[in-house]
């Protein structure tokens, strides 16, 4: 059964000002993680933080939580390499 991928409205107004380049690629890492959010080539677990992974997609970095229950993944954090971790959340 797949996960229902969700974008938190932070996360939504990033995405839309991407690039077409980054979307496409972003739109790409959704359809990964609706199979499985969990395992693959650009997604680690965040250290510390339960549940939390994030995916990589070129210089960018895409936070998200998964909720096993719900079969939910909530995209919580689409920014630049550099910029994402000194944001704690």
């Amino acid at each position: 059964m797949p996960y229902n991928v969700v974008l938190t409205r932070p996360a939504l107004r990033v995405y839309q000002k991407l690039t077409y380049k980054l979307r496409a690629a972003t739109d790409r890492c959704i359809i990964e993680l609706e199979d499985n959010p969990k395992y693959g080539a650009n997604i680690q677990r965040l250290k510390g933080k339960p549940d939390c992974f994030r995916y990589q997609v070129g210089g960018w970095r895409i936070l998200y939580k998964v909720d096993e229950p719900l079969k939910e993944v909530r995209i919580y954090e689409i920014r630049p390499r550099g910029d994402v971790y000194k944001h704690g959340h």
